[in-house]
C-alpha cells in the first residue's frame, strides 16, 4: 500500500503527464484552435486528459485539502477540479473556447507547478528503506 505522500506525488505526476499529452496533440494539430475545432480525435483525447487532471486534483484535495495550494499556490485548484464536471456535464454543449483558453494560457503553468510540487515533495520525503 502506498503512503499518502506517494499518492500525492502520483497525482502531481498524473497532472504533468496529462498536460504533456495535451501539449503533444495540440502541437500535432498545429495549434489549440485546430486541435479543438477541427480534429475530433485530438479533442476527445484532450478532453480525456483534462478529466485525468481534474480527477488528480480531486484526489489531492481528498488526501489533504491544503497540499496542492501549499505546494503550487499559483494554480486555481478549485477550477481544475471543476473542469472535469464542466466536461462531463456539458459534453453536448461544451464551450470549446474555454478549453482553448486553458490550453493557451494556463496549461504550461499548471504543468510546471505540478512538476515543481512533485520535486519539492520528493526533496522533503525521507528515503525509503
Amino acid at each position: 500500500m502506498s503512503t499518502p505522500s506517494e499518492r500525492i506525488l502520483r497525482c502531481f505526476r498524473d497532472v504533468s503527464e496529462a498536460a504533456d499529452l495535451i501539449r503533444a496533440w495540440v502541437e500535432e494539430a498545429g495549434d489549440a484552435r485546430r486541435a479543438i475545432f477541427n480534429d475530433l480525435k485530438a479533442r476527445s483525447a484532450i478532453e480525456r486528459q483534462f478529466l485525468i487532471i481534474s480527477e488528480a486534483a480531486t484526489r489531492l484535495y481528498k488526501i489533504d485539502p491544503t497540499i496542492a495550494p501549499t505546494l503550487a499556490p499559483s494554480v486555481d485548484w478549485a477550477g481544475i477540479r471543476g473542469i472535469g464536471n464542466f466536461i462531463r456535464h456539458k459534453y453536448d454543449d461544451l464551450d470549446k473556447t474555454i478549453l482553448i483558453e486553458v490550453i493557451e494560457n494556463r496549461l504550461d503553468g499548471l504543468r510546471l507547478a505540478s512538476v515543481q510540487a512533485g520535486e519539492a515533495l520528493e526533496a522533503s520525503s525521507p528515503p525509503r528503506a
